[in-house]
């Protein structure tokens, strides 16, 4: 599949086959694999810090320090599903390929970050530039990988079904779905 939709599949069935497979096979956690993913993915240690933002509207964020760590930031929430779907947002990021801007200067870093203590602010670095767009089609794939991670085992997925279908019909519900998906 060439097209948008296909591309988005393809990363959610790739994340869910990472995130179901463990190496630890006692780790039954998706939210400690989602780090373990995404640090795979960037080539660095990733680690995870719940915290308390007091920001409307935001519920995580990730951050590069200047020695290319990175450290996800996640809202305290007693709902792991909750807690969960903000990780696979972030990793949705890594995995769309959106690239986090280096901040520099402490007053940058306040700015984009007013709610951190200062000791996390001299380490920080984190995503300023990013468009709705982007964060559309974060929030689409962390969905997307969510729902697939969270339904019954049993259920055919939507690419199964399809694989039956004649090519001809395939391409129809590609298009069809391609244009579901557009704002």
């Amino acid at each position: 599949m060439g097209s948008r939709v296909g591309r988005k599949h393809e990363l959610r069935d790739f994340a869910v086959e990472r995130l179901r497979r463990s190496d630890n096979a006692g780790d039954t956690d998706p939210c400690r694999r989602v780090p373990a993913l995404m640090a795979e993915l960037l080539n660095a240690e990733v680690s995870v810090r719940f915290v308390n933002i007091h920001v409307p509207g935001l519920t995580g964020g990730t951050a590069r320090r200047l020695d290319g760590r990175y450290i996800v930031y996640c809202a305290k929430s007693i709902s792991r599903y909750h807690r969960l779907g903000i990780l696979l947002h972030e990793l949705a990021h890594v995995l769309l390929g959106h690239k986090p801007v280096e901040l520099h200067t402490e007053a940058s870093l306040r700015r984009f970050l007013p709610h951190l203590p200062t000791e996390m602010i001299t380490l920080i670095a984190g995503r300023t530039d990013l468009t709705t767009k982007e964060e559309r089609d974060a929030e689409e794939l962390a969905d997307g990988i969510l729902a697939r991670l969270t339904e019954p085992a049993h259920e055919p997925h939507h690419g199964e079904l399809l694989a039956e279908l004649p090519d001809h019909v395939q391409r129809i519900a590609d298009a069809l779905e391609d244009r579901q998906e557009r704002p």
